[in-house]
């Protein structure tokens, strides 16, 4: 029977570990083929990984800014949808009101204004919405609500104007109580921050600004209009038919400018989320060109694999053919 001698088998071992690197090289090609990606990155950028990690810095930075698109968008469709619903309730009062006015009668004015006490305090509710658990009217201080509730603050106004004699001083202290800075509406109603919102950051060098809060005028002035009328309704102050009357016919002139005035903040809002839209166009094409340019970093050449990987299979038949030659693997020569 023949014998291996040394020479034999260390051929045999060379042939035997060149074909573990062979079948190793015909994964790696055959995972680019399928997925279209160097397996080799390294090999691939010839050791130079600057440009794949400026790439990847860019995605991350890219991953964070459209988080706080996201944010900033939710933010400004909540503050949107707050005004509307409060300038829905407004709208929806004045002619009530101015029609109640008309008519004089003194029945027409208790019962429209008594329908002002629940629009007030939805109205305060609606102030106080909270997105994430943050209030979104609070100024900078989000964890706070932005006003007292509702019906808290009818119970401190009724008894600020329990003493006015006449409608015009009802009219003057729940003006001054609303609108004058730092009187009972600053120190009382408001819980938010002391400072507007912090921007929001939403690409290099471009931020906006939530600013609009429950200490804006135009709201102040909504919410005067709507306090005046349920104050009112729940017969405070002064009784008298042309005194309810005047007051009834001021608070629905109120209510009009505030109506004018949410419309406003309204438009001014609606410029906000076209910035952050532009933002997110931005935002979403910067990304694509970013994974566009990192696949062809990452590529594998289809050409060059498919040539690599035939001419790999070549080398492996002919490894086969050595091996099984070397090993005598035949019947014939096992049975010598």
């Amino acid at each position: 029977m023949n014998s291996v001698g040394s020479g034999d088998m260390a051929q045999f071992f060379r042939l035997r570990n060149d074909g573990s690197r062979m079948q190793n090289d015909l994964l790696r090609l055959t995972t680019e083929l399928s997925t279209g990606q160097t397996a080799d990155i390294g090999r691939s950028l010839a050791g130079d990984f600057s440009g794949l990690s400026d790439i990847t810095r860019s995605l991350r930075l890219n991953t964070a800014f459209r988080h706080s698109i996201t944010e900033a968008a939710t933010q400004a469709a909540t503050r949107q949808s707050a005004l509307s619903a409060i300038q829905s309730q407004v709208s929806a009062l004045v002619p009530d009101l101015m029609a109640a006015t008309a008519s004089g009668s003194l029945a027409d004015l208790s019962l429209d204004a008594a329908n002002t006490t629940d629009r007030f305090i939805q109205s305060v509710a609606t102030m106080n919405l909270r997105i994430a658990g943050q209030s979104v009217f609070a100024g900078n201080a989000p964890d706070q609500p932005a006003l007292i509730d509702g019906r808290a603050i009818l119970d401190g106004l009724t008894a600020l104007v329990a003493g006015a004699a006449t409608s015009p001083d009802m009219i003057a202290l729940v003006s001054d109580w609303f609108m004058t800075p730092g009187s009972g509406y600053d120190t009382q109603a408001w819980q938010g921050g002391a400072g507007p919102a912090s921007p929001i950051t939403l690409a290099e060098g471009v931020r906006t600004d939530p600013s609009v809060n429950a200490l804006a005028p135009e709201i102040r002035q909504a919410l005067a209009g709507l306090a005046l009328s349920a104050l009112v309704g729940e017969r405070a102050g002064p009784g008298s038919t042309t005194d309810r009357g005047h007051m009834i016919e001021t608070a629905a002139n109120w209510l009009r400018t505030g109506e004018s005035g949410l419309t406003q903040l309204q438009a001014r809002l609606g410029g906000a989320e076209a910035r952050i839209e532009e933002a997110r166009v931005q935002a979403e094409t910067t990304r694509a060109s970013l994974e566009i340019e990192r696949g062809r970093i990452t590529a594998a050449d289809p050409y060059r694999t498919a040539t690599e990987l035939e001419a790999l299979q070549n080398q492996l038949d002919a490894l086969y053919l050595m091996t099984a030659r070397l090993s005598r693997l035949t019947l014939m020569e096992y049975l010598r």
